[in-house]
């Protein structure tokens, strides 16, 4: 869903006498998009069509149009229940970003493990595939074995 109808389903709610944890999901998906929105700004785009000064100014009113929609429900927010739950939900908001970032962060370290396990096994099979065919030339070169033999 886009922010301006998250904003006016939060406004509704708490209108309507729900509570802002009765509301956790919706504000949620809020802080949701406008975190998206954000990222898509920091995030470097491909060549477009666009002229540079055309996609400044695109991502520039999108970043306000963000920061509008977050006042607005801030403003809504304490004039409704009071500044202590706006710094509360801030709060509780830093909390589960940065566990998603030690949750990414983790992730992309056992992802890293597991190349680098999985290169090792392959080395170690590679060097013990190499000795045997090594140790089994040598062993035909002293004539101890035919490695004919063994052939089809």
């Amino acid at each position: 869903m886009d922010p301006f109808s998250l904003l006016a389903t939060v406004k509704a709610g708490i209108s309507a006498g729900r509570t802002v944890a009765s509301l956790s999901k919706e504000i949620g998906q809020f802080f949701d998009a406008t975190d998206q929105a954000k990222k898509a700004y920091s995030k470097k785009r491909g060549s477009s069509t666009k002229s540079a000064n055309s996609e400044a100014l695109d991502r520039w009113a999108e970043l306000q149009k963000q920061a509008d929609l977050e006042h607005e429900l801030r403003e809504f927010i304490v004039n409704s229940r009071g500044l202590s739950h706006w710094n509360s939900l801030l709060k509780i908001r830093k909390e589960v970003l940065a566990e998603k970032r030690e949750l990414e962060a983790r992730l992309r370290r056992e992802a890293i493990e597991r190349q680098e396990l999985a290169l090792t096994i392959a080395g170690i099979v590679l060097l013990l595939t190499a000795s045997a065919i090594g140790a089994a030339a040598f062993l035909h070169h002293l004539k101890w074995i035919d490695i004919m033999d063994y052939l089809p």
